[in-house]
């Protein structure tokens, strides 16, 4: 980060220097005591909040969004920092970035908000699957030690410049982090706050569950008293990251959640060969009595020419349905973003951009010595006609390409209601009854659904676990650029999910 866009250097130096207070300045540093979190002055604090991504602040956000946080009745965010925004080189700080977090802080003083600062991703990085922050396939952190001393000397930086800021309610370690072992994540987690205890003895400490490398995560203690442990409670992943999952089933809270299960009846276009220019093909259908669930698929196994499909449309009695699902509008692959991309099967289809219809993307199949396909995602069936249509450019076809509905009876993979939320978080309130201390769960969610009130009803339901538990708690997120995700959105940032919102105040101005 090279520049502040929404104000001047000086401005951002001058708000942050003259702040007048803090949070909570009266009571001193929140810190953790036995199974809770405490003021300066031993008063009970459960904090609840936002997640925010620091990004955000140098394009989109400003004062005004940390007011209106404020305003919700949340006591804290939690600050979403990548070290890219902090580190202008290795073991080399850039001013500006450091700047904008210094006006954040203040912003937060000023709205009597705490900030957890949360180092979401680490030098090398330090999980493979975080397409949300930096969209690697692979990561390096815990293999070379050259990136866990950049961790570690950050971390040392941001201490010692933070050290008296009351308004800093602790320190997120480390997000999510896949280690090969628990023994190198104890190691690495221990340092970490080794070098942070060098310059800051007073903040509070956050340890995440360990991601392990068989998908299981486990809560771990480190050598420190004044450590809160983190868990992030994204279950089931295909209904909370319904916007963002490649597999999204149709779930309904609570309830079923179901996807695509027999084949009931295929309809299709004749083979599309021979034209070098776009032209748009359709078909329409009526679904079977016993079908559930409709999906599209883009089908070839073009083995010498290529075929492109562009601008797919599908309409219900002539209502437009989003693809590859309801709510994630990609039906011209316009999107870069992993989870809204269409499901690929097969080595031979792929986003290209080369050749489009309209924007930079099309869908290109070439070269396929097996089928291969693209496929939206599961649609729930209603009475009516379908009509499917998409412009599609051939070169040297003579494959077998076409454009298909396939309809489906529909298969439950689970069902998903309070009392199996519960059962998924017991295994946090064990681990703080076995060693007394307090548990946050740093980051939750439930993306827009195309089921009505789904996503709100699950709101409710964990919120009252985690509350009835005593448990702390920031929502993910915020703000995001993607429609479905964020309780904000757009470039200048409008309230996109008003419910989600409603139910989340009723637990933050409760108390």
């Amino acid at each position: 980060m090279r520049t502040l866009p929404r104000f001047a250097l000086a401005v951002v130096l001058s708000t942050a220097l003259s702040a007048a207070s803090n949070a909570d300045a009266a009571t001193g540093f929140v810190r953790a005591s036995a199974d809770q979190v405490v003021d300066g002055v031993g008063n009970p604090v459960v904090l609840r909040g936002f997640n925010v991504a620091f990004k955000d602040f140098a394009t989109t956000l400003g004062e005004a969004d940390i007011k209106r946080i404020a305003d919700s009745g949340a006591n804290v965010i939690r600050l979403v920092l990548d070290y890219r925004q902090l580190e202008s080189a290795p073991f080399a700080y850039d001013a500006a970035g450091f700047a904008l977090l210094d006006a954040i802080l203040a912003w937060c003083e000023k709205y009597r908000l705490y900030a957890i600062l949360d180092m979401h991703l680490a030098p090398g990085i330090q999980n493979p699957h975080d397409f949300v922050v930096h969209r690697e396939k692979s990561y390096s952190f815990w293999s070379e030690t050259r990136y866990q001393d950049r961790f570690f000397a950050l971390w040392a930086t941001i201490a010692k410049r933070y050290a008296q800021r009351k308004v800093v309610a602790g320190y997120d370690l480390l997000n999510e982090g896949t280690a090969p072992d628990i023994v190198q994540y104890l190691r690495v987690l221990n340092t970490a706050a080794h070098r942070i205890r060098a310059y800051d003895g007073k903040h509070m400490l956050i340890v995440e569950e360990a991601l392990l490398p068989n998908r299981g995560k486990r809560l771990v203690t480190i050598d420190d008293e004044n450590v809160a442990y983190s868990i992030h409670f994204f279950y089931p992943p295909q209904f909370t990251f319904y916007t963002t999952t490649r597999e999204r089933p149709i779930t309904r809270y609570p309830g079923p959640m179901v996807t695509t299960g027999r084949t009931i009846e295929i309809i299709e276009t004749e083979p599309l060969t021979g034209s070098r220019e776009w032209r748009r093909v359709t078909i329409s259908a009526t679904p079977p009595e016993d079908a559930e669930i409709v999906r599209v698929i883009l089908s070839s196994d073009e083995p010498r020419g290529a075929v492109w499909f562009d601008d797919v449309s599908l309409s219900v009695n002539g209502r437009a349905i989003d693809l590859p699902a309801p709510l994630v509008a990609n039906n011209s692959f316009e999107i870069d973003y992993p989870g809204i991309n269409w499901e690929n099967r097969g080595a031979c289809g792929r986003v290209d951009d080369t050749s489009a219809r309209s924007g930079r993307h099309a869908a290109l199949f070439s070269q396929c010595l097996n089928r291969g396909s693209m496929l939206s995602s599961p649609i729930a069936v209603v009475k009516g006609v379908y009509t499917l249509s998409a412009w599609v450019k051939t070169d040297g076809a003579g494959g077998d390409n076409r454009l298909v509905l396939s309809w489906h009876k529909a298969k439950t993979l689970a069902v998903v209601n309070k009392p199996r939320l519960r059962e998924k978080i017991d295994y946090a309130l064990r681990f703080r009854t076995w060693h007394r201390v307090p548990v946050y769960v740093g980051e939750f969610t439930a993306h827009a659904n195309p089921i009505a009130g789904s996503a709100d009803k699950y709101l409710k339901d964990i919120l009252d676990i985690v509350e009835a538990e005593g448990l702390h708690w920031t929502y993910w997120t915020y703000y995001s650029e993607y429609p479905g995700i964020g309780i904000y959105t757009g470039e200048q940032p409008y309230l996109a999910r008003p419910d989600s919102l409603r139910v989340i105040e009723r637990y933050l101005t409760r108390h």
